[in-house]
């Protein structure tokens, strides 16, 4: 069965060039994630008076990125469900054998990275992660269908994604190490806020939802939908309290402020759960909102 790609909804990208546009195709070619996962995990570093190298982001950011799109071409091939996939997906049915190779490509890098330039340290930690990802990979991709009404995927890409981000200053950390836990864990929590949005904000838009498509998926990811703003301020406030106790205590002030970006982060989730934006942007600003480091560049620097 032939499966015909719908046209693609980024007017703004073919109508010259426009913040809109950037933020579209970063989506689209799935760079986003690798760039939150590069951005925290050189903001955590920082926050603990690390210097992580260039190849070091450059490794998590491939990696990331591998999976990512290895992941939309496998959602890709489902044909038979493809009232499911989106403009993501679609993106790669498009062009399945360009995004090939530029695995291909990526691969042999990665490769040479581990090789040549990763911390002994960090290479066993990630070994650990990669096998807990490659068994959560296969699950969703060869247990379907039904996986989501056992499996808490939101919640495992959440802790899984923060586990690898935390990794760089992890390995590198001399001692104090549970000096990490806070940051990582308002992390893992944003990032599982994350996953709940994009699956709320998506499945909205679908007529299949009024037929009973969210009792798909797991108990805690419809309850955190059905209290989605309740959850996001508890994260919120619960960010606000841990940097007010950093502040007060003379904590570091970069990792104050990555606090202070957890809760920014966590307070914007509803505000774009009550705007008016298609599910495509809502999809784009669901990872948008995980830049918010970039408003403590100064302090982390």
């Amino acid at each position: 069965m032939v499966l015909a790609p719908p046209p693609l909804a980024i007017p703004a990208a073919q109508r010259g060039f426009r913040i809109s546009a950037i933020f579209q195709w970063w989506h689209l070619l799935s760079l986003d994630a690798p760039t939150v996962a590069a951005l925290w995990a050189w903001s955590i570093a920082r926050a603990v008076n690390i210097g992580l190298p260039l190849s070091g982001l450059l490794l998590l950011a491939s990696g990331t990125w591998l999976v990512y799109v290895a992941d939309r071409i496998l959602d890709g091939l489902r044909f038979d469900s493809s009232g499911k996939l989106r403009e993501r997906h679609f993106f790669y049915v498009r062009h399945r054998r360009k995004a090939l190779v530029g695995e291909a490509a990526v691969s042999l890098v990665l490769l040479w990275l581990i090789a040549t330039r990763m911390n002994p340290t960090a290479r066993r930690e990630d070994a650990a992660l990669f096998a807990v990802a490659l068994a959560y990979f296969c699950l969703v991709h060869l247990c379907r269908p039904g996986i989501e009404r056992w499996l808490p995927k939101e919640a495992t890409v959440g802790v899984v994604f923060a586990a690898a981000v935390a990794v760089p200053a992890w390995s590198r950390l001399q001692g104090h190490r549970l000096s990490l836990i806070p940051v990582v864990t308002l992390f893992a929590l944003l990032c599982w806020l994350n996953c709940i949005a994009i699956e709320k904000w998506e499945r909205q838009t679908q007529e299949k939802a009024r037929d009973g498509m969210v009792g798909l998926s797991h108990a805690t990811t419809r309850w955190a939908q059905q209290h989605f703003s309740f959850v996001s301020c508890a994260i919120a406030l619960l960010a606000a309290i841990v940097c007010a106790r950093s502040a007060l205590s003379t904590g570091p002030v970069a990792m104050t402020a990555l606090y202070m970006a957890c809760a920014i982060s966590a307070v914007m989730f509803p505000a774009f759960d009550r705007s008016r934006l298609s599910s495509f942007q809502l999809r784009i600003a669901a990872d948008a909102v995980l830049l918010t480091p970039l408003l403590f560049v100064a302090v982390l620097h």
